[in-house]
């Protein structure tokens, strides 16, 4: 399932259920976000993910946009060169909750328009594997 059917399919799940309502949320620096839920599970989400999985419009559309070849070294092998900025692109400002759905977050670089709904944090949970929640 790719980022966008696992945005598609968050949003569509019941707000009121719950394994999307966290009952403690804490950021940090180092060891990024921690959500335990209402039904006891505990999720762990380090900075750079949450960076990748970004759910805003212009980073779907930058995930989906065709990537260019790397270029070979000069043994042969490709070199993949990551932005200037990816210290700042992965650590963050300042962290909000919006309104009792979601967490937007400020990262080092600027980027703000990413909005975390709890449901599709559940769903993109790296230890449990959640994208089986509502079917």
């Amino acid at each position: 399932m790719n980022n966008d059917e696992l945005i598609d399919l968050a949003v569509n799940q019941p707000l009121a259920a719950d394994e999307f309502k966290p009952v403690d949320l804490h950021i940090d620096r180092k060891t990024g976000l921690t959500i335990e839920w209402k039904d006891g599970r505990k999720s762990q989400f380090d900075l750079g993910f949450l960076r990748k999985m970004c759910p805003c419009a212009q980073c779907r559309v930058e995930r989906e946009a065709p990537k260019p070849a790397a270029k070979p070294t000069a043994k042969g092998a490709s070199l993949t060169v990551l932005p200037a900025n990816i210290d700042q692109a992965t650590t963050f400002q300042d962290a909000k909750l919006v309104g009792n759905y979601a967490i937007s977050i400020v990262w080092g670089d600027g980027h703000r328009t990413g909005i975390y709904d709890f449901r599709y944090l559940r769903l993109i949970c790296p230890e449990h594997g959640d994208s089986t929640i509502g079917r």
